[in-house]
């Protein structure tokens, strides 16, 4: 981890344990935490961004098992265009992810905890929306 890394990633830790105590999940490498509210949970990380700079990235894997074909990418494009915050995304291996990140100045103990609990309700909306939109259909 480089310098503004670390040290971003230090302050989250303890925003989260603060604000989510023996829920928060760090994983086995040290390099990400885990949020398992409602359904899907959030996963936040603290990535570099280029040699000397970091920020925080929420996400939570959403309509995991079901095929992304055109309709259910048309679906997320309409979906993505009224979300106030946070964009939805496919990545390369077909993962249907909802995210969200933070520079560090906005990285405060009340606004990452409040991004955590909307990421998780909104996930979870978003991922009952194509269940039952696309998961009958297959």
């Amino acid at each position: 981890m480089i310098p503004a890394q670390a040290e971003l990633h230090k302050r989250v830790d303890g925003y989260l344990r603060e604000a989510f105590g023996e829920l928060v999940k760090e994983a086995p490498d040290g390099t990400a935490f885990f949020v398992p509210l409602g359904h899907i949970g959030v996963r936040v990380e603290v990535e570099a961004v280029g040699a000397q700079d970091a920020l925080v990235e929420c996400y939570a894997w959403i309509g995991q098992d079901l095929a992304v074909d055109e309709a259910l990418g048309s679906f997320l494009a309409h979906r993505n265009a009224g979300l106030r915050f946070g964009a939805l995304c496919v990545d390369g291996e077909g993962a249907v992810i909802f995210r969200h990140a933070l520079f560090p100045e906005s990285a405060i103990k009340t606004v990452l905890a409040r991004l955590v609990e909307v990421m998780a309700d909104t996930a979870d909306t978003i991922d009952q929306e194509l269940r039952e939109r696309f998961a009958r259909s297959r």
